[in-house]
């Protein structure tokens, strides 16, 4: 009989405590885990802890993604809301967890998001869809046509200086309308709206026609 290969799973926990009752119940739960950033070899998992993370967590959730770009991340929060759940999600965290959270709600998240859905409680996903929505599909004049060609510069990792050159106009416009991009989509930082840009420009583009250009 051919016994089938576990899935692996890297998890990132700094409390050794915790970290070694969290292993021992995945591993329960099937999987072959990893709890050191060298030691998982394209993990289909990562979980991380950014209970304590100081500030935003992108930068941190930036280098997991770059290290292991296949891999579904899921984060642990102190606390699950729109103000910490957000910036995760913009970042490509696929679920986010309260550090409390049990093995039930820990199992549910991880079978939800390996079927491709996003895991954080209804309230806060709903606040999420319904923002996504309505700056991005079928927004009708959520953006400006400037500011949308901003978002596509900013997408293309171009500084303030080359989207001036592509668009024609003044650095100082650009800086207005970065930080008027900024400010609609609530991301944290630069990186942070890139990542909002390459998500939803896609869909802007799709309903334009409908939306009468």
């Amino acid at each position: 009989m051919i016994r089938r290969a576990r899935p692996g799973l890297l998890l990132l926990e700094g409390d050794p405590w915790r970290r070694e009752s969290l292993a021992a119940f995945l591993d329960r739960e099937g999987f072959d885990v990893s709890t050191e950033e060298g030691s998982a070899a394209g993990p289909e998992f990562v979980l991380v802890d950014l209970a304590d993370e100081n500030g935003t967590p992108t930068a941190r959730i930036e280098k997991i993604r770059t290290r292991h770009p296949e891999a579904k991340v899921i984060a642990f929060v102190r606390e699950v809301n729109a103000r910490t759940t957000f910036p995760c999600l913009m970042a490509g965290v696929k679920g986010v967890l309260p550090h409390a959270a049990g093995g039930a709600e820990l199992r549910n998240a991880i079978r939800c998001v390996r079927e491709g859905s996003l895991w954080t409680p209804r309230a806060v996903l709903s606040e999420w869809v319904e923002r996504v929505a309505r700056l991005g599909i079928g927004a009708g004049g959520a953006f400006t046509r400037s500011e949308q060609r901003v978002l596509e510069a900013v997408r293309d990792e171009l500084s303030n200086k080359e989207i001036a050159r592509r668009l024609g106009v003044t650095e100082a416009t650009v800086k207005f309308h970065v930080g008027k991009l900024l400010k609609k989509t609530g991301a944290a930082d630069r990186r942070e709206l890139a990542r909002f840009a390459t998500e939803t420009l896609p869909a802007l583009a799709a309903e334009a026609p409908r939306n009468g250009g």
